[in-house]
């Protein structure tokens, strides 16, 4: 859940979350954190109302090397960190089975 989440963690998953309410007036998006990943690739400029500009991707970007990994949705336990590497594998995964994110 995410009082398991430290304050690096937390902060990251507040960010994501409030881009999500931005883009879609949701608090998390179905397929925020692949959209969110891909912004911060350089391979997606827009997601929902959400315009990728410099400044919110190099937030994400900060807000992710400090924490060391990336926050994703679980159904059972909500927002959820991942270190880097797991999450990466994931997103490989993800895109190796066809699934962009949403434009």
């Amino acid at each position: 859940m995410a009082s398991k989440l430290t304050p690096k963690q937390r902060a990251l998953a507040d960010y994501m979350s409030d881009l999500s309410e931005e883009a879609y007036c949701a608090g998390w998006m179905s397929g925020l954190e692949y959209a969110l990943w891909e912004a911060v690739l350089g391979r997606k400029g827009a997601f929902g109302r959400v315009l990728f500009g410099p400044e919110k991707v190099g937030r994400l970007k900060d807000l992710a090397q400090g924490c060391g990994g990336w926050i994703i949705f679980d159904e059972t336990s909500g927002e959820t960190w991942l270190p880097m590497s797991e999450w990466e594998q994931r997103f490989a995964e993800w895109k190796s089975r066809g699934r962009p994110g949403k434009e």
